[in-house]
């Protein structure tokens, strides 16, 4: 069945995302008795998954990774640190979503908090707001789910009569692509090196 509206995930699909920039940062910041953690095991606490999925504020979450850090470190250093993971929205990326735009509903469907938020659509180049991309852009934080929760994708689906058939999932995790796929929706891996606009410049409808 031919495909009429594309998801798109952010990271490491639509927005590079640079682990090392961040990890390098934060590592500046962290208290002496914590220079040997990953910094980026706050991803495992509960605090972070209730960030993601709006139950808690940002001020709230920073509150609780507060440990991690020296007693100098301000939230807004642990802002421009957390914000570091993010790269720049490529030239390539946008051009490639006002070409797709003409002849597909295209949508974002993210696992994503709102300081991330704040700081990426202010800087998708060429556009007042990504919304000038996507139909509807759909993030964890504002649905109170995160993928790979079923009830995240019926609710895309629902919310703008999408044929599940019809529809195609961009994403770089396979649990997220899982979940889709068995919900009928059709899928594509982005891995590493992966040339999204050259693949969907051999893209038609089927």
């Amino acid at each position: 069945m031919s495909v009429r509206n594309i998801i798109f995930d952010l990271g490491n699909v639509l927005i590079p995302l640079k682990r090392e920039a961040a990890k390098e940062a934060f590592s500046k910041l962290l208290a002496e008795e914590m220079k040997e953690t990953d910094v980026f095991s706050f991803k495992t606490l509960d605090s972070f998954i209730e960030f993601e999925t709006g139950e808690i504020s940002s001020g709230q979450f920073l509150k609780s990774i507060g440990h991690f850090f020296r007693p100098d470190v301000t939230n807004e250093d642990i802002v421009d640190a957390w914000n570091k993971i993010l790269g720049d929205f490529p030239e390539e990326h946008v051009e490639m979503l006002r070409d797709l735009g003409k002849e597909y509903r295209l949508f974002v469907l993210s696992n994503t908090n709102e300081i991330h938020v704040q700081k990426y659509e202010k800087e998708v180049p060429g556009v007042e707001h990504p919304k000038d991309l996507f139909e509807k852009l759909y993030y964890s934080h504002t649905m109170g789910l995160r993928k790979p929760q079923p009830e995240i994708y019926q609710q895309v689906l629902r919310e703008n009569d999408l044929n599940p058939a019809e529809t195609l999932f961009a994403d770089d995790l396979a649990e997220n692509l899982e979940t889709a796929g068995r919900l009928g929706i059709q899928t594509l891996h982005i891995t590493p090196g992966f040339d999204l606009p050259g693949w969907f410049r051999g893209f038609s409808r089927r």
